[in-house]
């Protein structure tokens, strides 16, 4: 298993080097990932834990809540869903139950699934490079094409 300093660098990797859907993707995976360290939590019955895992989950889901912020169908869809899943998050740390955990996991794989079809269809992002101005740091980006700044 990875140390935490291992995981963390393979994430600021993927975040360096994937496009927006596959960022999307990430937050999901986090959702999951903290979920499933809730059920665990109220297993181990580590409360204290449980409530920061919920605050971090309920976190991701503003973020994702606000990524989709646009009245489009899709959006308005996952708008909802991301409610629906944050109704879930509080009723399982309220009543302490990890079936609840176990619920928004099986909600979520299929939307992460999707999005990280939609990253595959698409190119990355990769920094290739940064240079220094007078006053800032820019970053430039290798398209495939040309380099952009």
């Amino acid at each position: 298993m990875k140390d935490m300093d291992s995981k963390e660098m393979d994430i600021e990797k993927r975040i360096a080097s994937t496009n927006r859907w596959g960022l999307i993707a990430l937050l999901h995976e986090l959702l999951i990932d903290k979920c499933k360290d809730s059920k665990k939590a109220i297993e181990n019955e580590e409360y204290e834990e449980l409530n920061k895992l919920a605050n971090r989950n309920r976190d991701i889901l503003t973020e994702l809540i606000v990524l989709f912020s646009e009245d489009d169908k899709v959006s308005t869809d996952l708008r909802e869903i991301y409610l629906y899943i944050n109704s879930l998050l509080t009723d399982g740390e309220i009543k302490r139950d990890a079936s609840f955990f176990e619920n928004i996991v099986e909600i979520v794989h299929p939307i992460l699934d999707g999005f990280k079809e939609l990253e595959r269809k698409e190119d990355p992002n990769v920094v290739t490079g940064l240079t220094y101005g007078k006053s800032n740091l820019e970053e430039h980006k290798n398209t495939g094409k040309e380099f952009k700044g």
